[in-house]
């Protein structure tokens, strides 16, 4: 009896230890499947939360150290760590850049998803007015939102939208600078996805706005596909904004990336949460799955989340820099003697 008793304030302890080790088990083998997302779409859906299931393991083998598990506990640590490491350039913030003179004229693109129910819409256009971007992507601009975007057309006289106003997945383009005369732009409404090449002071770019749907279960690679030879014949330098429901280490957008010819921009951060939790929450336990990916050509000088609208995204400005215009010197023809 006396030693029964003795050995019951353990048993809380082992409960504890075995559904942490069970914890620490599923979320090993759910981070690791996530590296394997090229080959099952299931588990690209998986990487998605590679950040979330990382900071759980370290902390699940901090508890576990002090349970008697040491060895369980380092290595879950340890599998977190890495895990951690391999998402970080993509999940923690952009340092801020340093203040040197510019040598070429920069620019700057406000992506937003609006969310097309949002309830308070002034919030999207005190922003556009704070920040004054040359150009602005924007998802989910539905019919609800027409009188605000029409509200911007003085300060952005050139716009292109694709879809109708009533859909859900509405895409529109609104720019400072003026559209490459003869361009007719391109606007695939089915697969959420617009370009239009814009002039920034003699230099053409392809601007793109994108917005793809769910992963598996959805049918996120099938659209991608679907895409892939509209983004092989954009010409370049292309930058492309949206709303990828992907975030920058999954297959999906390594795959467009892959059929764009461009590179994913780092350091942008947590952007997505559903609401009410957005505004404090969503930037340090978000899912980064607002992004941008660019030509080489295209310098990235600094990418900065915005306070949150009324929306479940967060917007995000890009500042960036294009390749100066190519002047071409007349041929010069002498006469012959």
């Amino acid at each position: 009896m006396t030693a029964a008793i003795r050995k019951s304030p353990a048993a809380p302890g082992r409960i504890v230890r075995t559904l942490l080790l069970a914890v620490s088990l599923v979320a090993v083998l759910t981070l690791v499947a996530g590296f394997f997302g090229e080959i099952v779409p299931f588990f690209d859906s998986l990487a998605h939360f590679r950040a979330h299931l990382a900071v759980l393991l370290i902390a699940a083998g901090m508890v576990l150290m002090t349970t008697g598990a040491a060895g369980t506990g380092l290595a879950a640590g340890i599998v977190g760590g890495l895990g951690l490491v391999s998402v970080a350039t993509t999940i923690f913030p952009s340092p801020a850049p340093p203040e040197v003179q510019p040598t070429t004229a920069q620019y700057t693109l406000l992506q937003m998803n609006l969310r097309w129910n949002a309830e308070d819409r002034e919030g999207a256009l005190r922003l556009v007015g704070r920040l004054q971007p040359d150009v602005i992507a924007l998802e989910e601009a539905g019919e609800d939102w027409r009188p605000l975007l029409d509200s911007l057309a003085e300060r952005y006289p050139h716009r292109f939208d694709c879809g109708e106003p009533t859909s859900f997945g509405q895409l529109a383009l609104l720019s400072r600078r003026n559209f490459v005369p003869g361009d007719p732009g391109t606007c695939n409404a089915y697969d959420g996805f617009l370009s239009r090449t814009v002039h920034f002071n003699g230099s053409p770019v392809t601007l793109a706005i994108q917005h793809l749907r769910w992963p598996w279960p959805g049918r996120q690679r099938q659209q991608i596909e679907r895409l892939g030879s509209t983004l092989q014949a954009l010409p370049a330098p292309v930058l492309i904004a949206g709303d990828f429901n992907a975030t920058p280490w999954s297959a999906a957008l390594a795959r467009y990336a892959a059929l764009s010819g461009t590179r994913i921009v780092l350091h942008v951060g947590p952007t997505w949460l559903p609401r009410p939790l957005t505004p404090w929450l969503a930037p340090y336990a978000g899912l980064p799955i607002d992004n941008f990916l660019a030509s080489e050509a295209i310098e990235i000088v600094g990418v900065e989340r915005q306070d949150a609208t009324g929306s479940d995204h967060l917007p995000v400005l890009l500042t960036f820099a294009v390749p100066p215009a190519v002047t071409v010197e007349p041929a010069v023809e002498t006469a012959a003697r």
